[in-house]
């Protein structure tokens, strides 16, 4: 399902279903609102927000990975939990 690219569609489409239901008889109340506009506007700062979280999540994600991947390379080149090479300490005799 392909999303509606215009930015205004949604405010246009809320204002058709607003006349077309005020064009089919007199509503229960004059304060019931299908969609408004402000409606519009709060459901664009939650995709605005959910996006923005998102990014921060990914970064996250991302920088504690690149600290590990640095942490062990550091570990790995420091020869961190290897024995160090075993020298022979032979006693030369000198006479």
């Amino acid at each position: 399902m392909a999303l509606v690219r215009d930015p205004d569609f949604w405010r246009r489409f809320s204002r058709a279903i607003r006349l077309d239901e005020e064009a089919k008889g007199p509503s229960e109340s004059a304060e019931t609102v299908v969609y408004s506009h402000e409606w519009i506007q709060r459901q664009q700062h939650k995709k605005r927000k959910t996006c923005a979280c998102g990014f921060l999540i990914a970064f996250l994600v991302c920088f504690f990975v690149a600290a590990a991947v640095v942490v062990i390379w550091w570990f790995a080149t420091h020869n961190w939990l290897r024995e160090p090479p075993h020298e022979s300490h032979e006693k030369v005799d000198s006479q």
